[in-house]
């Protein structure tokens, strides 16, 4: 029997055992096929979770029907960038500097001095939906929306995983010998939805360490995924003895450190990125380059018992965090120093659902911690006294690409008994410290080239297991990544990505928001030409094609660089622009018509600085003042000699879509469908009022 002759319902239930991308190619089968896909709610459900890069929740009650509309309505107010669903939240506290934006929670920690510019004794949290009311009406009031949490302890730094957990671990300190300002830190588990300790946390209280500790000169951060709980300190303190810099695996559940990394450099890192539960990507301002971590052997492996007479897990006893993987970033000049480097990608990965301790029956889906854009600022000092800001988007999926392909490189040496050998290329690299490679072709893509320092050292006996493999930046970066010129007062909030997308304020008064996600990038552009209204034929719409284009260049002394605005050059020299491949890359999202060679010098894109009643937006309408949109296809390159070694080549394609905003914010903000507004006080040391927007409506 073949699968035609089979009832509509059941080759729907056959239908529902394939992956997204088998559900698009059935429907080029035949007309039946096709209607069968195109009219069962739960199968154009699964095609959108795909397209939009969400995840399904199943807890959620709601029907795929309802669901698929909601998700639908969404993504076409986020193409809008539709703001009328708007409410001011009410703030009945003095917020502090601490902050945190995950899963439709917003934290904001309480200073009860107000004059004072460090310190939280408290911390207070909302969830974000709840200020909208039910069904239209009006929010409620500030007393019924924040929840507050009082330790009796100052407050250092939060982590929140409400989605997954119900999980909010606040990080407190209290003063041992406050003479000596010598202090306990720790690590203190609650219930959200209660406020009470975490039921599932066999140590509700995790104390990390004593140290010696001064308010305002040390930094925490911690991030939560699955049973894993990484937690980062940077102490700054001017006579500290031990570490300044600590890195510790813990497993929240059970309280036990299974991982650590610790450094006497305190400028080695300030801030990670976990890509799943057990890798962790950390990124080195001294070598400037991205290492991956991965522990699963250490979370797996059973704690040992505490030592005779000691009441807790000894440090000492915890094996150290292994670098798999070394993943270079552009070269800096000589003369050039990295200051700073953060970096943030929401929302975390979840752990296997056997870990979830708190089903969330609201959100009937959620961004795609795999396909998650990661933000990288850099902050370099050069020559003369100057500095420059950058910013790099990266898609969590492909760090965990390189990740995986230097894993299957090692189990194929291992298995065919390979051993790394000496460089033999001509393009050897020119560091003097790097001197001694070994160059290694991967599995998979015969033009990457692994690296392994010191080949000298490597022994027929040796565990490639424990040898960092090491990836240029033109090996691994340009397709993958986009980088801005950037200011540095932009980069002072960070929880500005959620998924695929990347939000910013800018001075003109306009709201930006970039959409990272290549497959709705590629559907929209053919959902417009079947239209026959191809993005760039509307009011304030220009679509960037393949080429190459280049950031002007910068000059000046001063630290406030220019916009996310870019004017751009075409490269008469390179050929003509390349195609996106199936991933979204420059390779496959290639319109019809190339670049014209020869044209123009020098053209601008995106937006610029004109009057509402001007008109002429490139394409002989009007540029429309409430909306703007720029589709760019192209390759941006940036070209500052006093920075880099080399120009930095970018090419992940991005719609940018913008609106005026009536209102004077200091920054925006982003969480899954709620863009959060920041309003400050006349020093920008403190938050007055902040504004809500919520696309697309509610969830149900």
């Amino acid at each position: 029997m073949s699968l035609l002759a089979l009832p509509d319902e059941l080759i729907v239930q056959i239908a529902c055992l394939l992956a997204p991308t088998d559900l698009l190619h059935i429907q080029e089968v035949c007309l039946r096929l096709q209607d069968v896909v195109q009219n069962n709610a739960a199968l154009q459900y699964t095609i959108q979770l795909y397209i939009s890069g969400m995840i399904d929740n199943p807890s959620c009650r709601l029907v795929p029907a309802e669901r698929l509309r909601i998700l639908r309505a969404k993504e076409d107010a986020w193409r809008q960038l539709n703001l009328s669903d708007r409410t001011v939240l009410p703030l009945n506290h003095h917020p502090s500097g601490i902050y945190d934006l995950t899963g439709g929670v917003l934290l904001l920690g309480e200073r009860k001095v107000t004059q004072s510019l460090v310190g939280t004794d408290n911390v207070h949290t909302v969830k974000l939906h709840s200020a909208f009311g039910r069904n239209g009406g009006d929010g409620p009031g500030s007393s019924s929306l924040w929840r507050k949490i009082d330790l009796g302890k100052q407050v250092i730094d939060v982590g929140l995983a409400i989605q997954e957990h119900d999980l909010i671990a606040i990080v407190t300190y209290s003063y041992i010998n406050e003479a000596q300002l010598w202090a306990s830190i720790d690590i203190q588990l609650f219930e959200h939805s209660t406020g009470q300790p975490h039921p599932d946390a066999a140590q509700p209280v995790i104390h990390f360490d004593n140290i010696y500790y001064l308010p305002g000169h040390c930094s925490i951060m911690l991030e939560i995924s699955g049973d894993t709980l990484c937690f980062l300190m940077n102490n700054y303190f001017p006579f500290v003895t031990s570490n300044p810099v600590s890195l510790v695996i813990f497993d929240w559940k059970t309280g036990r450190r299974k991982a650590k990394r610790a450094y006497q450099d305190p400028t080695m890192f300030n801030s990670f990125v976990l890509l799943s539960p057990d890798i962790v990507v950390l990124p080195i301002i001294p070598t400037n380059a991205l290492e991956i971590c991965h522990f699963a052997q250490e979370l797996a492996a059973p704690a040992p018992p505490p030592a005779a007479g000691e009441a807790e897990q000894s440090l000492a006893d915890v094996p150290n965090l292994v670098t798999s993987c070394v993943l270079e970033l552009p070269v800096l000049q000589g003369g050039a120093i990295v200051l700073r480097m953060t970096c943030r990608c929401e929302p975390n990965p979840r752990g296997p659902p056997s870990s979830a301790t708190h089903p969330d029956t609201l959100m009937p889906f959620y961004s795609d911690p795999a396909t998650s854009a990661m933000i990288l600022h850099m902050h370099i000092r050069i020559p003369h006294n100057s500095s420059r800001v950058y910013t790099m988007i990266v898609q969590r999926s492909s760090l965990l690409k390189a990740f995986h392909e230097a894993l299957a490189l090692r189990r194929r040496c291992r298995e065919e008994g390979i051993l790394p050998q000496p460089p033999s290329y001509p393009d050897m690299p020119s560091q003097e410290h790097f001197a001694k490679l070994a160059y290694l072709k991967g599995p998979y893509d015969t033009q990457t080239r692994f690296r392994i320092f010191d080949w000298d050292s490597i022994t027929p006996d040796m565990d490639l297991e424990q040898v960092p493999l090491t990836l240029s930046w033109q090996d691994w970066g340009p397709r993958v990544t986009r980088w801005f010129q950037d200011e540095l007062a932009s980069t002072r909030w960070i929880t500005t990505t959620c998924g695929q997308r990347f939000v910013r304020f800018r001075d003109s008064g306009r709201l930006h928001v970039y959409d990272f996600n290549g497959r709705s990038i590629k559907r929209y552009l053919n959902e417009r030409k079947l239209r026959d209204e191809p993005v760039g034929s509307k009011p304030g719409e220009s679509i960037v094609k393949a080429g190459t284009y280049y950031w002007p260049r910068r000059g000046g002394d001063s630290d406030e660089e220019g916009p996310l605005e870019v004017v751009m050059e075409e490269n008469e020299e390179e050929e003509g622009g390349e195609m996106l491949d199936q991933d979204g890359w420059l390779a496959d999202l290639n319109t019809d018509e190339e670049s014209p060679q020869g044209a123009e010098t020098w053209h601008a894109v995106g937006e610029q600085p004109q009057a509402a009643e001007s008109s002429g937006s490139g394409n002989g309408y009007p540029i429309d003042p409430k909306r703007r949109m720029k589709v760019m296809l192209g390759t941006t390159v940036i070209r500052e000699d006093t920075v880099w070694e080399e120009s930095i080549q970018s090419s992940m394609p991005y719609i940018e879509t913008s609106v005026r905003i009536a209102e004077e914010w200091e920054s925006a903000l982003i969480d899954e469908d709620i863009i959060v507004g920041l309003k400050m006080d006349a020093n920008l040391r403190h938050i007055t009022e902040v504004v809500l927007h919520r696309i697309g409506g509610p969830v149900s």
